[in-house]
């Protein structure tokens, strides 16, 4: 790690196992007013990157540090088997991206989720989001754990253009609170292998670009909404699953079925010709009935 970050444009780490615990310590968060680009790939111990401390003396619960990182343009995160935030949502301490455009996050399996609420806010610029192979994770945006008397009642992303979630196998939806989510200009949305997923946003979701979605079950076009599409989609999944446990249910009994009949017919019918494998007999086949006399 450098010994300053006030000059540091890129921040590059690759295979290091001694990194610690946190990429950006807290009191180097002011510093960070060139950085333009952050990579970090195969470090298994990092468990934040940001590290977001309450302020000391900052005075009232209500007060609030914002600290911004105007120039960052592309966060990418790899194979990050502990990361457990990006950074911790604290209410004294908000960190602003005004420039951030694209984030990938991928192979980081204690992730449980990506932002929260009040951590979306600042994203005006944001156009890109990738999130694949994140076993543990259950939401891209979640509710706030601590109360917030400034809460967001509608979530804007005016810039997001591409959405895609892949192979997500424990995530239920994009956000679970109430809040509205407006996506004006989103018209690339893919998720695939997203198994678990109930629905998209429980609040009301704007994507007025939006057309199609490529999904598991092909590129579909978008009628309504996100949401609706996701609820007619496991509805069919539903129907289907039902429709094929019939036809098994049908096929098994029909096979049941068939094997007791013969195996009465067996039993019943004592006449019923055995034949003795020419291995006993070369040169003549014989057959007997079950009582052993000669037919």
């Amino acid at each position: 790690m450098p010994s300053s970050f006030h000059n540091l444009i890129e921040i590059n780490i690759e295979n290091k196992e001694d990194v610690g615990r946190t990429i950006i310590p807290s009191n180097e968060l002011l510093q960070l007013v060139k950085l333009q680009q952050i990579t970090i790939q195969s470090c298994y111990g990092v468990k934040e990157v940001f590290e977001v401390v309450a302020v000391e003396g900052s005075g009232t619960s209500e007060a609030q540090t914002l600290v911004p990182i105007p120039n960052l343009t592309q966060v990418k995160l790899v194979s990050l088997c502990n990361l457990k935030y990006l950074w911790k949502s604290n209410q004294r301490m908000v960190l602003e991206f005004p420039n951030l455009t694209t984030l990938s996050i991928h192979d980081c399996w204690n992730l449980k989720h990506v932002f929260t609420c009040s951590m979306v806010g600042s994203l005006v610029q944001l156009q890109e989001l990738h999130i694949s192979y994140c076993s543990q994770l259950e939401v891209i945006v979640k509710e706030e754990e601590e109360e917030c008397d400034a809460r967001v009642n509608e979530i804007i992303l005016p810039r997001l253009n591409f959405l895609k979630l892949e192979y997500l196998g424990n995530l239920k939806g994009f956000c679970l609170g109430k809040e509205a989510f407006s996506l004006p200009a989103l018209d690339t949305l893919q998720f695939k292998e997203c198994r678990t997923i109930t629905v998209f946003t429980k609040g009301h979701m704007s994507t007025p670009e939006l057309k199609v979605i490529d999904t598991d079950f092909g590129i579909c076009a978008v009628k309504t909404d996100v949401n609706s599409f996701i609820e007619t989609k496991l509805e069919e999944v539903r129907t289907n699953i039902i429709t094929y446990s019939s036809v098994f249910l049908i096929i098994l009994i029909g096979f049941i079925y068939y094997k007791i009949i013969i195996l009465i017919f067996l039993c019943l019918n004592v006449k019923t010709p055995i034949f003795i494998n020419d291995h006993f007999q070369p040169h003549h086949r014989k057959i007997f009935n079950r009582n052993g006399k000669k037919l």
